[in-house]
């Protein structure tokens, strides 16, 4: 099997390795996600995978999940036939969608010295359309003590607008070193992070709420599936009462072996909800109607014919979230569908002239876009399209709820986000806006 996890902002950038056997006669390591019956990981059933000549890449203890390694051709059908094991799938071969972030030139800003809050003021639309134009922060900015996190290629822990908000890292992929869990692999985590809690030339929906990292991607930018559990079973553990997953796969029902992603997937967001952690997940940049049966995935242009599954976003307790314009509007990539849309929130893109039959570039609305931190090496502030950029704006409002209304369940939360959402598109629930455009002032009153 073969699966594609996805960083789900727009443009596509590959990051992949081949390996091949040395000699012919050698069979190279496959590795496999197992999904052990215990729903914790238990000393006899490692034992038994042991027995079988696989090599432990990483665990979710907490659900019983393990990664193996193995250059057993026949290991998938002996882990399929063991009474230990409740489903097992090759490994997924992950890449990501994401946009090249494009750095803010200071140069061109209005007040190119630095000034509290003043690139908030000039660029972030979509900060103020859901923050009612930071009318929120007087009810509840948030708080030290209400932790959201942000599962993702990790945060650039230095930068000015973020470091008083950041609490810890850690890292959730083989072979992290220490220090890590406070560099971020890419762009993605930090610009996610700073559209949470920034609190300085930018600001985030929450800015005195405390952020985590949990990154899940290696310096290559490649991540782990069961890394993934395991950074969502351990943010529960910290106490996180919500965590941003701008990432996700999708799989088809009907596939045997595709059915591990889905049992290890319940398994985590349930062992979250359990411990009263709200997740919200983005929908996704193919623009796909994910009600059809038959869709095509507009990176690959691999098209899925059957009963199709977005992890995590079809997971129930899990809050997905597509993406709007700065002319509330469905953005022109975010994915929908009647049942697969929860809330609706701000993720940009390139104005009403885009995209347009000639491909002319000349008539994109940078300023459209969604302008967020990113790492200090690469500019400081940076520009991006994405349901990743919309999610974490609902992952930041669910945090909102939790400090102002402390008693509520992680479900009572979703519930009141929903009830408080600025209704769009047609009356009540539908297949684009879900139940609407998250507003947090309307949900902390």
């Amino acid at each position: 099997m073969k699966r594609l996890l996805l960083l789900v902002t727009v443009l596509l950038v590959a990051f992949g390795t081949v390996s091949f056997p040395a000699t012919a006669q050698e069979t190279a390591k496959k590795n496999y996600i197992v999904v052990l019956k215990s729903p914790q990981t238990d000393s006899d059933s490692i034992h038994t995978l042991k027995e079988l000549s696989a090599d432990i890449i990483f665990e979710a203890p907490q659900i019983g999940v393990v990664n193996i390694s193995s250059d057993d051709p026949s290991i998938l059908q002996k882990l399929e036939g063991n009474s230990k094991v409740l489903a097992v799938a090759e490994d997924i071969d992950i890449r990501t969608f994401e946009e090249d972030v494009e750095a803010l030139n200071l140069q061109e800003a209005e007040n190119a010295a630095p000034v509290q809050a003043d690139l908030y003021e000039q660029y972030q639309w979509d900060i103020k359309r859901v923050a009612q134009n930071g009318e929120s922060w007087n009810i509840n900015p948030g708080n030290k003590e209400t932790l959201v996190a942000v599962i993702d290629t990790g945060v650039d822990f230095s930068h000015p607008d973020l470091k008083d908000n950041l609490v810890f890292g850690k890292a959730f992929f083989p072979g992290a070193r220490p220090g890590d869990e406070l560099r971020d692999s890419g762009s993605h985590g930090t610009h996610v992070a700073g559209t949470i809690a920034a609190n300085g030339r930018v600001k985030g929906v929450g800015p005195e709420l405390a952020i985590a990292s949990y990154r899940v991607s290696n310096n290559q930018g490649r991540m782990n599936w069961t890394g993934i559990l395991s950074a969502i079973t351990t943010a529960a553990d910290d106490g996180a009462v919500s965590a941003n997953l701008s990432l996700g796969t999708y799989s088809i029902m009907n596939d045997k072996q595709e059915r591990a992603l889905h049992l290890s997937s319940q398994r985590a967001v349930q062992y979250a909800l359990n411990k009263g952690m709200l997740i919200v997940g983005a929908n996704g940049n193919d623009g796909m109607d994910l009600g059809k049966r038959t869709k095509t995935e507009k990176g690959t242009g691999k098209v899925y014919d059957g009963p199709l599954f977005d992890t995590f976003t079809s997971i129930p307790g899990v809050v997905s979230v597509s993406s709007t314009t700065n002319r509330d509007t469905l953005a022109y990539y975010s994915n929908y569908g009647s049942s697969n849309v929860h809330l609706a929130s701000p993720g940009g893109d390139y104005g009403p002239n885009w995209p347009n039959p000639e491909s002319d570039t000349s008539k994109r609305d940078l300023e459209a876009r969604t302008l967020s931190t990113i790492p200090v090496a690469q500019g400081s502030y940076g520009w991006k399209i994405g349901t990743s950029m919309a999610a974490p704006k609902v992952a930041a409002a669910a945090a909102l709820v939790k400090a102002q209304f402390p008693h509520l369940t992680a479900q009572q939360i979703a519930t009141r986000l929903q009830q408080t959402a600025e209704d769009l598109g047609n009356p009540g629930h539908d297949e684009y806006f879900g139940h609407g455009l998250v507003n947090v002032w309307n949900a902390l009153q």
